[in-house]
């Protein structure tokens, strides 16, 4: 039962927490991750991979294998120090990657603690873990508050929001606080409002403070600004509504001053974050990519739609590589949004309500008007000055889905609490259900005509995967009755079905893995180690795959090699002194070298990409450079082969360089 004030009481909060934190420390305990490292083991092993537990390495999964878990070993190595010293000039590492160092920082950044005393594969676990638990707990928390007769209907949403794809296929830190914080300040805000107890709140308010601090130190703005948006129009919405205990506004506004309190002092430590490394985050702005981009306004169109409302053909977009509604599939990922469709019966009923008397639903009021905003930020052109002032502009068209996929399960769990009510006075809900149905249904087929527009065809790719064809057309039939289920007060069987087409969708995304792969276990990278220990020099890897470079930053030697998040002045002073290539190498991008003649010449084969040529004879070379790994063969006048190391199939040379002749 719930609470004299109907808050949840302390066991059907309690229990699934302590559930929850359970299997997170079973976890930490095995050291098992999702990481995706594992995709390089064929190029170091011959043997079979013993430490994939399930499911395969993702490639696309890049940001997580090549660039955070590279640094974070690279981290590990040198002893976490705030400045990482692999690039001449070194990397602020309190700022870059999400990285673990023994700055006071770390304190903000809770799933980096572990790296300070636990070991790697176990620190690994605990990075990899908690943001995606704390996701759940908050979404747990903010619907069990709601519905707090319904503690598993509200398990159930919140495991089934975490395990959506547009989570999975962007599993890092900075995609999964921002929801989680979102979630946690509409929880508190409830509590404010309706607690009679000073100690709930103000647990909660302490918790607000700590995790927005937490959220700001990721700087990802394109996913908080979407958030922020849903939690302003919940909390409006939320304390205009009149509550039982507080009648009056003005009484409500000053019950959610512990929220206020909250989000001042954690904005105030992000401040100070901020300001005790502001020529980092000024290097990172002042980029050529991707610098402050700001997006207009309405430019979105038919598949800017389609890959909106794609969420049921989800199990696709893996085998597909993300085809047809993105260039890859990370950036195809989306959500289910059942919510949105909710908001049929949600205005259905705040117009009866309205007609009999009981004043304006000013919850589904604002909610509805964040709808419209964002899709109007989409597809409605014209307002870009607007957009600006509301930083709108700061996020992009495929980011903002994160907004729409916040806003889908709130409105899911509002609608839980409206339905109910209504039903309980006799109102017949079948009519807007069936409406909300069959537009969820007229939102897939739209999603299926325009992916069938282009090149792909799904006939062709049902036949060469039927299995993955198979799953697609039930998760589809899951999603549209989902939606009916919702919006006829189902909500418990609606939430058990997105929870399965969650599972169906994402299950193979992400591996289960023992720790991670570490290259500093390769032959390769413990000839690197006493080389450079016994005479240290600055190296460069010759790259035909990722691996000399990962080799290099892993090591933690001094290399021209790696993925920077803003260029380090000393080392492109040293490779560019004129600053001729600015173009070329100010930007977010990995850093990767191929043979060449003369002095390098920076290339971007891509926005994020810099390809450089090396000449072990250039001025650059033989001042700068000492070492050079390869896997292929140098046929250059100023190396000399040192020692060569074979891993698996691959066999790499490492050469010195030497004056010109």
């Amino acid at each position: 039962m719930p609470r004299e004030d109907g808050l949840p009481n302390r066991r059907v909060l309690l229990a699934p927490l302590s559930l929850l934190a359970a299997v997170f420390v079973l976890l930490v305990i095995l050291g098992i991750t999702g990481s995706s490292t594992g995709v390089m083991h064929g190029l170091v092993s011959n043997d079979a991979d013993s430490d994939l537990i399930a499911g395969m390495p993702e490639p696309i999964r890049s940001d997580e294998w090549f660039v955070q878990t590279t640094w974070t070993i690279s981290q590990v190595e040198q002893g976490l120090p705030t400045r990482n010293e692999t690039f001449p000039g070194g990397m602020d590492a309190t700022v870059q990657h999400d990285l673990p160092t023994r700055d006071w920082s770390t304190a903000l950044r809770p799933h980096l603690v572990g790296f300070l005393f636990l070991p790697l594969d176990q620190a690994m676990a605990v990075k990899w873990w908690l943001p995606a638990f704390a996701l759940v707990a908050a979404a747990f928390l903010f619907a069990v508050t709601l519905l707090p007769r319904r503690p598993i209907t509200a398990l159930l949403l919140s495991c089934g929001f975490f395990l959506a794809p547009f989570f999975q296929w962007w599993f890092l830190s900075i995609t999964l606080y921002a929801p989680a914080w979102a979630l946690l300040v509409m929880a508190a805000i409830v509590w404010c409002v309706r607690s009679r107890h000073r100690t709930g709140k103000w647990v909660l308010a302490a918790l607000v403070a700590y995790l927005t601090a937490t959220m700001g130190t990721g700087i990802y703005v394109p996913f908080i600004v979407p958030v922020v948006w849903v939690v302003a129009a919940f909390g409006v919405g939320f304390v205009l509504m009149p509550s039982v205990d507080r009648p009056r506004f003005v009484d409500r506004l000053k019950a959610v001053v512990p929220v206020f309190i909250a989000g001042a002092a954690g904005v105030a430590l992000l401040c100070i974050w901020l300001v005790t490394r502001w020529d980092t985050i000024v290097g990172f702005t002042s980029t050529v990519y991707p610098g402050e981009r700001l997006q207009p306004v309405g430019g979105g169109g038919g598949y800017e739609l389609a890959a909106l409302f794609s969420g049921p053909f989800s199990p696709i977009i893996g085998p597909s590589g993300g085809v047809p509604w993105g260039m890859n599939s990370s950036e195809s990922a989306t959500f289910v949004l059942p919510g949105l469709f909710l908001l049929v019966p949600l205005i259905w009923i705040a117009l009866r309500r309205f007609r009999r008397g009981e004043g304006v639903d000013w919850l589904t009021v604002c909610l509805s008007v964040v709808a419209v905003v964002f899709l109007a930020y989409m597809f409605l052109p014209g307002w870009d000055p607007v957009s600006h002032l509301l930083l709108l502009d700061r996020t992009t068209y495929g980011r903002v889905r994160l907004g729409f996929g916040l806003l889908s399960l709130v409105l899911v769990v509002v609608a839980g609490t409206r339905l109910a009510d209504e039903r309980g006075r006799g109102g017949g809900l079948r009519l807007p259900a069936a409406v909300a149905t069959i537009l969820a249904a007229a939102s897939v087929g739209v999603a299926a005509l325009i992916g069938a527009s282009g090149d792909f065809s799904f006939r062709d790719f049902a036949a060469a995967n039927p299995l993955v064809a198979g799953a697609t057309v039930l998760c589809v039939a899951l999603f549209v009755a989902s939606v009916w289920l919702f919006a006829t007060n189902r909500i418990a069987v609606g939430a058990g079905l997105v929870l399965v087409l969650s599972l169906l969708s994402t299950a193979g995304v992400n591996p289960l893995y023992r720790g991670v792969l570490d290259l500093r276990e390769t032959h390769a990278v413990d000839a690197i180690e006493k080389i450079d220990a016994t005479e240290p020099g600055d190296w460069v890897g010759i790259a035909d795959s990722p691996l000399p470079t990962m080799m290099l930053v892993q090591a933690g030697v001094a290399s021209y090699n790696g993925f920077q998040s803003a260029p380090s002045p000393e080392m492109w002073e040293e490779i560019d002194p004129t600053n001729s290539s600015e173009k070329n190498w100010n930007r977010l991008a990995n850093v990767s070298w191929v043979v060449g003649d003369g002095d390098p010449d920076p290339r971007n084969p891509a926005p994020d990409q810099i390809q450089l040529t090396f000449d072990s004879c250039s001025a650059f070379a033989q001042a700068n450079v000492e070492y050079v790994i390869a896997e292929s063969d140098i046929s250059q006048d100023c190396v000399r082969l040192v020692t060569t190391t074979t891993d698996g199939p691959t066999k790499m040379r490492i050469y010195e360089v030497v004056p010109v002749s």
